[in-house]
This record gives structure tokens, C-alpha cells and sequence, in this order.
């Protein structure tokens, strides 16, 4: 089972659904609207090998253990603590699931918190320490010029 937290327009669920065929793939947004346009996104299937549910990362609709992998595309910017929502995260993966947060580094010089409302940016090592204080046993960080990914082993 895998799960997008704060799939957004459902790109990144429909990427997993195409490339794991057998694979039960989630999504969650806090968002009405971006329920919406995932759950069009994931078509075919819907209801089949996917479900779109509006929520938070904060109390997250699945049983202990139950999820291999989940991702975080451009989006815990605006979880309000990451903390409670690493730990919600760590009680639904599988022992030695992963979970992978990839972000923008962001431009420098450029303060995205005054210009978005709600928005914390995170650096990468921020998110790997934070995720090593949520109780992740492994925490890596790469990065290149346009993103990086930190993967958290539970």
C-alpha cells in the first residue's frame, strides 16, 4: 500500500498507480478541491486500486502498520507541526516502510514565509532531523539544484 500526503492534482498518485501495477495507492489532501481533481486524475482507477480521501496529515485515515511507502511532494511547508505529522506518519508504515519527502530548495534571498501565507520552509536538514526526533531509525538527505529528498526508514 502507498499513500501521497497532500496529493495535490493527483499527478504523483497516478505515477505510482502506473508504475505499480499490483499496488493499492491513497492520496490525502486537506483540500475539497484537490480531492476533487485527484480523484479525476486516478480515472480507471478509482475504487479499483485507489482512494482519495480529504484529511490531514495530522490524523492520517489508515491502521497501525498497514502502509510501505509514503510520499510528500512539495507540501509539509504547510503541515502545522511536523512533529505530530512525522509521528502519524511513522504509526502507519509498515516496519522498514519509507517515507520520502521531496521539496524545492527554494530561491535564496527570497523569504517565501512573508509572501504565502501559512508557509515554514524547511531545509533539508531540518526535515532529516526532524524525522530522526519523530523515531525514524534511518534518515537520509540528497539534493541536487532543483529538489531534494529525505527518505525516513520506520
Amino acid at each position: 500500500m502507498r499513500l501521497d500526503i497532500g496529493c495535490g492534482g493527483g499527478a504523483n498518485v497516478k505515477r505510482m498507480l502506473e508504475k505499480s501495477e499490483d499496488a493499492l495507492v491513497y492520496g490525502v489532501d486537506i483540500s475539497a478541491a484537490s480531492v476533487e481533481k485527484s480523484r479525476k486524475t486516478a480515472g480507471r482507477y478509482l475504487g479499483k486500486r485507489c482512494e482519495i480521501f480529504q484529511g490531514s496529515a495530522e490524523q492520517l485515515p489508515f491502521d497501525d502498520g498497514v502502509v510501505d511507502l509514503v510520499t510528500a511532494f512539495e507540501t509539509v511547508y504547510f503541515w502545522p507541526d511536523l512533529t505530530v505529522c512525522f509521528r502519524e506518519v511513522l504509526r502507519i508504515l509498515k516496519n522498514g516502510g519509507i517515507f520520502a519527502v521531496i521539496n524545492d530548495p527554494g530561491d535564496q534571498g527570497k523569504n517565501w514565509e512573508d509572501k504565502i501565507p501559512g508557509m515554514t520552509a524547511y531545509s533539508a536538514a531540518d526535515i532529516e532531523r526532524l524525522m530522526l526526533e519523530a523515531g525514524f531509525t534511518e534518515v537520509k538527505a540528497t539534493s541536487d539544484k532543483n529538489s531534494y529528498c529525505v527518505i525516513g526508514v520506520a
